[in-house]
């Protein structure tokens, strides 16, 4: 009888780590819960034109992108680098590595990034980026990672995503 018994407490147990609860799994990852809004409805903000890097040692300027930006479809954003004590010059030899992500609500780093690989193309100050792909609905956040005369700085910006 003891036997059956501790048969059946081992099936309780191994069920139970087998699949989390129906009522638990919305919202969730591999059971856990998860504290990340995520919205299918576009955004609606402005995208953000300029932003400083962190220690102010690069302006980093949102030039061209597509209004609305659009959604599960390709395309290219342009920015402006230019010098953060002196914001109207633009800086030629600055080399500018992109990244691309939501947060869903957390302060630092990033919940994912993009399903694409952005590629980067720089000519005197200017910076094209293609190969930008929204694929979620909401709040977008780019990070632009700038490098100049042993210098390296990080920049936010925020874009909205998206028209159809």
């Amino acid at each position: 009888m003891a036997r059956a018994r501790l048969c059946l407490l081992v099936t309780a147990v191994l069920a139970g780590f087998a699949a989390p609860p129906a009522a638990a799994a919305e919202g969730t990852t591999n059971g856990m819960k998860m504290n990340m809004p995520m919205s299918d409805a576009p955004a609606h903000f402005k995208p953000t034109r300029s932003a400083y890097t962190v220690h102010h040692l690069f302006l980093v300027k949102l030039l061209a992108v597509p209004t609305p930006i659009p959604y599960e479809k390709y395309f290219t954003i342009r920015l402006g680098i230019y010098d953060g004590a002196a914001p109207h010059k633009k800086l030629s030899d600055a080399a500018v590595e992109i990244y691309a992500g939501m947060r869903h609500g957390m302060k630092t780093g990033f919940a994912h990034g993009m399903n694409s690989s952005p590629k980067v193309a720089s000519d005197d100050g200017i910076v094209d980026v293609s190969g930008m792909y929204f694929h979620m609905m909401g709040a977008w956040t780019l990070k632009a990672t700038v490098r100049q005369s042993g210098k390296e700085d990080v920049a936010y910006l925020q874009l909205p995503c998206c028209g159809k």
